[in-house]
């Protein structure tokens, strides 16, 4: 008996490609590759035409270089959709079993079939992107702003290989899945699966591990193994006045992927049983994979969450019951799976022993991360070690030019951070107890002659990362409660941070961060209760104040910053602050390279007995106004 995927007749059209079947997709498929132009055409084509009447606003050269380098991102969502909306279309037939049997029933190859395939859903991009290149060509010219040939090909040529590694990885995934249905499911998802996982990762630390940093910016293996965040991300142009196009990396980089992926997906086809129409997932080594997938991802998202709604303020010591939540919709998320492959309901005989495996591992993993035995939770560097720290922190009253210290340097400022990690460690139990709330409270309280809302507790929130003498790294954040209680315990970590954010030294190391000797002071703003800044512009004026400012900050009168808004805050602190800016004398890259001026603003305190004395000596002690008197 002849092979179904070959033909037994003596005139075999050509095995590798069929222009019958070419050209029948073409035809039964128009709406996908006339919409995709359309929307080409609208956006390219028309765009320049409409720039006639607009071209006097935009910058010099925008047109059309400007247009087009800017119009290429937009591909990156049109080829993302259509990518799969085309694999859909010309390999619908796989998925139901008399188109199937009847398509390899025609006397072609399955490597002619496949590619005959995959090169008519490819040609639904190229010729309708090579159709508008011309139009948008033609247009260029009728705008009579001039053509630029260099532009309009890197729009075609990114277009195309953008839309390559999307289509060929649709194909690829549709040769894992019997369903149409589950095709766009499991494209979205295989998409998106290795920042989904680290999502996962992240937010299963966090609860667990005490003291993970938790960080919105992405590795940058998970960026380019996501590669519609890679594109978004690193696709763009240089922007007036030459308008270059930035991001050819990842186009060649996903383009040899798209290559990969139609390889792979060419040997899958290969192999693909024609029986397996219908199923969920095509692949028997693939099946257990789904199975537990499903599982896992139900346990950590939907678990979670239900955790979250359910127990909001549980706090971290009893953390074991989110292992309900997880163990819970875990065996939830298996038995659908196991529904999903079998195509049945009755799954709980034969499934039982399965989802029993899965959850005595995801509580050997929970336990795992619980236990911490490699000593996440309790490792504290020594000071000796560590050659920088720097700060992640929210900012802190008084909101002035030291109000969220960034690096630390300084040996001594080294050893207290470290002896503030150990005592956050020493308290672990009481911090994870609170670290699920974190609401502030205020009282209305008498603060000299006035009523003012002081801040009695609160928490803050604070992240630091060390810097090695061997190049390594260690990052942790914390949660930290206080209140007035806690800062007047010396042991307590509110009190040890509170001294840290107050060393000797430290607010006058932010606050001049940028001077140095010999840059020229040009004026001096303070700031009034009324919004109206009062000025010196005397040499003599901003040179007393800045003396007096520099040595109070060194007797340690001034810089005082506070965790609380509390009765001290508002009784020490002045509403005005004194703004010194300078002109540097040299380019520094940390200052504004337009005429090398910067600035630092410092909030006044009843302690600075030099800067006050300043301030009558000027005239300027009648704006002064306190926190605590101000309406």
């Amino acid at each position: 008996m002849p092979s179904v995927t070959s033909c037994s007749k003596e005139r075999r059209p050509c095995a590798w490609f069929n222009i019958t079947l070419f050209r029948k997709n073409w035809s039964r498929f128009w709406p996908l590759w006339s919409l995709y132009g359309v929307i080409w055409f609208l956006i390219l084509t028309v765009g320049i035409l409409n720039s006639r009447s607009i071209y006097d606003t935009m910058p010099d050269n925008y047109y059309p270089t400007g247009y087009v380098v800017y119009a290429i991102p937009m591909g990156i969502l049109l080829s993302l959709g259509f990518g799969v909306l085309c694999a859909m279309a010309v390999f619908s037939y796989l998925y139901s079993s008399r188109p199937v049997g009847l398509m390899h029933a025609l006397p072609i190859r399955r490597e002619g079939l496949f590619l005959t395939n995959y090169l008519s859903g490819l040609s639904f991009f190229v010729l309708p992107i090579l159709v508008v290149a011309l139009l948008t060509l033609g247009a260029e010219l009728y705008a009579g702003h001039g053509v630029d040939l260099t532009s309009l090909f890197l729009w075609g040529w990114c277009q195309c290989m953008v839309s390559l590694f999307f289509y060929s990885f649709a194909v690829f995934c549709a040769m894992f899945t019997g369903h149409i249905l589950a095709l766009p499911a499991f494209y979205g998802i295989l998409n998106g699966l290795v920042f989904g996982l680290d999502a996962l990762f992240r937010e299963l630390a966090r609860i667990f591990l005490f003291g993970f940093y938790t960080s919105y910016q992405l590795n940058p293996w998970v960026e380019w193994l996501t590669p519609t965040l890679c594109y978004i991300d690193r696709m763009g142009s240089t922007g007036s006045p030459n308008y270059h196009f930035t991001g050819l990396l990842p186009v060649f980089v996903y383009m040899l992927a798209g290559l990969v992926f139609t390889g792979l997906a060419l040997l899958l086809y290969r192999r693909r049983h024609l029986e397996t129409a219908g199923d969920v997932v095509a692949v028997s080594w693939l099946r257990p994979i789904f199975k537990y997938g499903v599982a896992f991802c139900s346990a950590v998202v939907i678990g979670t969450f239900l955790w979250s709604v359910f127990l909001p303020q549980v706090s971290h010591s009893i953390l074991w019951s989110l292992l309900f939540f997880l163990l819970l919709t875990g065996a939830l998320g298996y038995f659908i799976a196991e529904m999903l492959l079998c195509k049945s309901f009755r799954v709980f005989r034969q499934g039982w022993k399965g989802c029993l495996c899965f959850l005595i591992l995801l509580t050997l993993g929970v336990s795992t991360l619980e236990v911490d035995p490699i000593g996440f939770e309790v490792r504290v560097p020594q000071a000796q070690q560590v050659v920088e720290v720097r700060l992640d922190t929210p900012s802190f009253a008084p909101y002035d030019g030291a109000s969220s210290p960034s690096v630390l340097r300084r040996e001594e400022d080294i050893a207290r951070l470290v002896e503030l990690h150990q005592t956050i460690i020493d308290h672990q139990s009481q911090l994870e107890s609170a670290e699920r709330v974190s609401s502030h409270s205020y009282v209305s309280q008498q603060v000299g002659d006035y009523m003012v809302d002081v801040e009695t507790s609160g928490s803050f929130y604070f992240s630091f990362t060390y810097l090695f003498r061997d190049g390594g790294t260690m990052r942790r954040s914390y949660r930290i409660p206080v209140d007035e209680e806690l800062l007047a315990e010396p042991t307590s970590p509110a009190a040890k941070l509170d001294a840290l954010i107050n060393a000797p030294g430290l607010a006058q190391q932010e606050y001049l961060s940028l001077y140095r000797s010999g840059d020229v002071l040009t004026r001096v703003n303070l700031s009034t209760y009324t919004g109206a800044d009062q000025i010196f512009s005397s040499g003599a004026d901003t040179q007393l104040l800045l003396d007096a400012v520099l040595t109070d900050l060194e007797e340690g009168n001034l810089g005082r910053h506070y965790l609380l808004e509390n009765q001290d805050r508002y009784a020490n602190c002045y509403y005005n602050d004194l703004t010194f800016h300078f002109y540097s004398q040299e380019a520094r890259s940390e200052l504004v390279e337009d005429g090398h001026i910067y600035q630092f603003t410092i909030t006044i305190q009843t302690t600075a007995t030099h800067t006050l004395e300043a301030l009558r000596e000027l005239g300027a002690e009648d704006v002064l106004i306190l926190r605590s008197a101000a309406p």
